[in-house]
């Protein structure tokens, strides 16, 4: 049976970390890259391990995802983001999985989401399952221009060793990025016909809160913990906040 493997990452301005992915992928039969327009030295890095490196308009996470997987000419898919690590154990896994698991279209992989150099263990960080490892036939990706995600058609396993996820480099980052995503899921929600009251954003931001940082034990995290349970729910209050704006300039009112 054919086991090559093709991985897949999108980039955008991500020298400064892109080089560190690249470097756990040489295992891979085939690296395809999709550069939406960076500007700083990502394709440049990019081309020392591939030359299949692609320059394209953002078209939002999962149709730029869904164009570089129909590049891949590899029998299975393995998606990665620029910032994350793959290491030998978790290589290692996932060669002797895809021969020994023939039943198999999908992998789920679970993540170690890192802010800093600390491992996040509580407050829904881990073990953060997601699919990331599929056989090209059996997936695709949804349209979603925020949060897009693999479907697969079939029977899914779940791998033991983890992703290395540097989530969370710094707060500046965090929070542009909280910014970025929660206007694109504001978005999102209003293309899909959702609709909020003025009560939204805050009864999300704080039922959020406490799910992370209480039940979820995200306090035991210490301040890290802390700093991420508050920047997630303050993501969802903009998110709602930002689609009922949406709502008002369209002239729309709305209820949960």
């Amino acid at each position: 049976m054919n086991n090559t493997i093709s991985a897949i990452i999108i980039t955008h301005n991500e020298a400064d970390q892109v080089e560190r992915c690249l470097r756990g992928l040489s295992w891979c039969d085939e690296i395809v890259i999709v550069d939406s327009g960076s500007t700083d030295e990502t394709v440049a890095i990019a081309k020392k391990y591939t030359n299949r490196v692609f320059i394209e308009d953002w078209k939002g996470f999962g149709a730029q995802k869904q164009s570089a997987l129909s590049k891949a000419s590899g029998e299975w898919i393995f998606t990665i983001d620029a910032d994350e690590v793959i290491g030998r154990a978790l290589t290692e896994e996932i060669l002797y999985s895809i021969k020994k698991e023939q039943s198999a279209i999908g992998f789920l992989i679970p993540r170690k989401n890192l802010y800093g150099e600390k491992w996040l263990r509580f407050g829904g960080q881990y073990p953060d399952y997601i699919l990331r490892l599929f056989r090209k036939k059996a997936g695709k990706f949804t349209e979603s221009i925020v949060h897009e995600r693999v479907i697969v058609e079939g029977e899914t396993k779940k791998l033991k060793t983890p992703i290395i996820h540097y989530a969370f480099k710094d707060l500046t980052t965090r929070i542009e990025k909280l910014n970025s995503y929660s206007s694109l899921s504001a978005r999102q929600m209003l293309l899909s016909g959702k609709t909020v009251n003025s009560f939204s954003p805050l009864i999300h931001c704080a039922s959020l809160f406490i799910k992370d940082y209480i039940f979820r034990l995200g306090f035991i995290d210490g301040r890290e913990g802390f700093d991420i349970a508050l920047l997630k729910s303050l993501g969802v209050y903009f998110k709602y906040a930002k689609l009922l704006e949406l709502q008002y300039k369209g002239g729309s009112d709305g209820n949960t």
